[in-house]
C-alpha cells in the first residue's frame, strides 16, 4: 500500500492531467430549475418531489450511489414501520416527535424523510453528544420513537430503555440495496403549512440547549429562497462536510440540492485532505459547489499552505477553484469576481468563483 502523501500526490497529478476549463455562467435571476411537485400543497416537504427526479443520483456516500427513487422507497418503507410500531393505523403521527441518530450518509436522509412521511416532527441527534445529552434531547422533545443507524443501536439502547421510548433500527438494506416500490405510494395531500417539521437544538451557551421548531412552511421558504438566490440547478454537485444537527448542514447543504434534483456528495466527517482530493480529483460526479463555516475554510487554507507549495500546483488549484467550484453565500463577491485562496482574515473568500446563468 502506498504511503498517504504519495497517494495524495498521485490523485493530484490525475486531477491536473484531466483538468479542462469549464464554461462559466453569468449571474442572474432565472426561473427556479425545478421538476413538478407531486403534491399541490405549496408547503409540502422535499420528499414529495423525489419521484419526479426518479433515477437521477441524489446522494453519493461511503456506501455507494443512491437515486431519488431509492431514497423515496426506503423512506416510505421506514415510515410504515414507524406507524406500525406506534400503532397509528391512519399513517399519521399528528406531529409526534421522531428522534433519529444517523451518520452523514443515506441513513440520515431516509430517517428524516420517513419522519415527515409518517406525519412526525424530525429531531436530529448528533453522534458526538454523550449519552446524557442524547437522553436530554429525546426526553425534552418528548419523542415517541427513536430511529437509529446500524452503528448507533447499541449506543442508544440503554438511553431509550431508561426513558421507555421504543427504538427502531434502520434496516441494512437502506445502505446499499436498490429500493423496490413498496406498493401504493400515493400523493401526500396533507395540510403541511402549519405542521411542525423539525426541532433543532441550540448549542446551549447560556444554559441547557433549547429546541427550536421549524414548520414545513418555514423550511420550504428557506429552501426556495436559497435555491432562487444561489441559482441552484439539477446539474449541480455539492460536497457536504457539515454536521447534520444544525440548520446550515440540513437546509443549505442537503435540502437545497435535493429540492432541485441535484447531487449531494456526503463525507462521513470533515477531513481537509479528503476535501481537497474531492475538489481537485477526477471522480464523477464532479464537485462544483462547496460551502462551509470559517473554521473549515481556515483548515483548508492551512492544508493548502503546507502541502501545495509548488507554483504549478498552486496555479492548477487556483484555476479549478475559479472555473469549477462555486462558493455560496456572498452575491456581492460573485459579482466583483473571485478572491481565491486567501484566508478570511485577509479579506478573501476561499474557494469563491463567479458563477451564474447566461
Amino acid at each position: 500500500m502506498l504511503p498517504q502523501p504519495v497517494m495524495s500526490f498521485r490523485r493530484l497529478l490525475c486531477a491536473v492531467a484531466s483538468h479542462r476549463p469549464a464554461p462559466l455562467r453569468c449571474g442572474g435571476s432565472s426561473p427556479l430549475p425545478t421538476a413538478p411537485a407531486a403534491c399541490s400543497d405549496r408547503s409540502a416537504p422535499v420528499f414529495t418531489r423525489a419521484l419526479a427526479f426518479g433515477d437521477r443520483i441524489a446522494l453519493v456516500d461511503q456506501h455507494g450511489r443512491h437515486t431519488y427513487k431509492d431514497l423515496y422507497y426506503h423512506s416510505l418503507r421506514l415510515s410504515r414501520e414507524v406507524c406500525r410500531l406506534l400503532e397509528r393505523a391512519g399513517g399519521d403521527l399528528q406531529e409526534e416527535r421522531v428522534s433519529f441518530l444517523c451518520s452523514n450518509d443515506v441513513s440520515y436522509v431516509v430517517a428524516q424523510w420517513a419522519s415527515w412521511m409518517s406525519g412526525g416532527i424530525a429531531v436530529p441527534l448528533y453522534r458526538k453528544h454523550p449519552q446524557a445529552e442524547l437522553e436530554y434531547f429525546i426526553q425534552d422533545s418528548r419523542s415517541s420513537v427513536v430511529l437509529a443507524g446500524q452503528e448507533y443501536v447499541e449506543l442508544l439502547r440503554p438511553v431509550v430503555r431508561k426513558l421507555g421510548v421504543p427504538l427502531l433500527p434502520l434496516p441494512p438494506t437502506v445502505y446499499g440495496t436498490a429500493a423496490e416500490e413498496p406498493g401504493e405510494c400515493g400523493v401526500w395531500e396533507r395540510n403541511w403549512r402549519d405542521r411542525g417539521a423539525m426541532i433543532v437544538y441550540t448549542s446551549g451557551t447560556t444554559g441547557r440547549p433549547k429546541g427550536v421548531l421549524s414548520t414545513h412552511h418555514s423550511i420550504r421558504a428557506m429552501v426556495t429562497g436559497l435555491v432562487h438566490k444561489w441559482a441552484w440547478s439539477k446539474d449541480d454537485v455539492i460536497l457536504h462536510v457539515l454536521p447534520l444537527h444544525h440548520v446550515h448542514g440540513v437546509v443549505n447543504k442537503l435540502l437545497c440540492p435535493l429540492w432541485v434534483g441535484a447531487t449531494c456528495v456526503m463525507l462521513p466527517e470533515f477531513s481537509a485532505q479528503l476535501v481537497w482530493e474531492k475538489l481537485l480529483g477526477c471522480e464523477t460526479p464532479r464537485i462544483n459547489v462547496f460551502m462551509a463555516v470559517p473554521t473549515i475554510y481556515a483548515k483548508l487554507m492551512d492544508y493548502y499552505d503546507r502541502h501545495f507549495t509548488q507554483p504549478h500546483v498552486q496555479d492548477f488549484v487556483r484555476a479549478v477553484c475559479e472555473e469549477k467550484i462555486r462558493f455560496r453565500g456572498d452575491p456581492a463577491a460573485r459579482r466583483r469576481g473571485a478572491h481565491c485562496l486567501r484566508k478570511p482574515e485577509e479579506g478573501g473568500l476561499p474557494l469563491c468563483a463567479p458563477r451564474g446563468r447566461k
